[in-house]
């Protein structure tokens, strides 16, 4: 567990992080303040104070030699950093497990999902890609509010099944990118925005990114080797939950 000191920013911990990757768990380390001012983008004077405070807390040790230190760590101070590091390997090992969740009602599209699944060129790529050849047609969620239309904006950033574009003899299609999803179905009267959805049925899908469309960020569409809608009994105004897995 870390143990609290007083006043500890980002600045000691650079500090810090900087004699351990230069040996100083072991040795002690001839630098400056202007070395130091550097390496944290601040004032020597600045520097300087952030040497007093962590020897002062005891996470560094200090010896002058002329007009030059020599600074190594501490036992506490290589156990704090030892502390940090447990933490986030924990956190990004649990961050990688998490889910990407999208929640929103079903909408009537305009019927472009069902041209574009049936284009030869995204069919055999589907199929080869992602195991199956999708239901010609999408289903469209509008999502409920900002948390899930900057998590759509973002969604560009995450691990994805590449589908190329293509060109035929009228025009150029984009790529798509698919994402290997669940979706729920929710019961109404059991929807609120904060709470664990109450589901009824459940199916496995990919929503997908498509590099030209007409929709902003406030839409998904989703695909499924059999029509979505007939499966989980849905039907427009129902709302649904969408996951993600990464």
């Amino acid at each position: 567990m870390v143990k609290d000191h007083e006043n500890f920013n980002f600045l000691h911990f650079l500090i810090l992080v900087h004699l351990l990757s230069n040996g100083g768990k072991n040795n002690y380390l001839e630098v400056t303040s202007s070395q130091m001012s550097r390496l944290i983008n601040r004032s020597q004077q600045t520097a300087s104070k952030v040497l007093i405070d962590l020897e002062r807390e005891n996470l560094i040790e200090r010896v002058k030699n002329n007009k030059k230190f020599g600074i190594k760590l501490t036992d506490e101070g290589y156990q704090s950093l030892k502390d940090i590091y447990e933490i986030l390997k924990k956190s990004m090992e649990v961050s990688a497990d998490k889910q990407i969740i999208f929640k929103g009602k079903i909408v009537t599209g305009m019927g472009e999902g069902a041209y574009y699944m049936s284009l030869e060129g995204y069919r055999k790529q589907f199929y080869n890609k992602l195991g199956y050849k999708p239901f010609p047609g999408t289903l469209n969620v509008k999502l409920i509010d900002a948390r899930y239309i900057n998590s759509r904006r973002d969604l560009i950033n995450h691990p994805s099944i590449h589908i190329d574009g293509f060109r035929n003899s009228d025009r150029t299609f984009g790529w798509v990118k698919c994402y290997t999803a669940t979706i729920t179905a929710v019961a109404r009267s059991s929807y609120t925005l904060n709470s664990t959805p109450q589901h009824y049925k459940e199916g496995n899908v990919h929503v997908l990114l498509l590099e030209r469309t007409h929709h902003d960020n406030s839409l998904i569409e989703v695909i499924g080797p059999h029509n979505i809608k007939e499966t989980l009994k849905l039907k427009d105004g129902d709302n649904v939950v969408i996951k993600i897995r990464e």
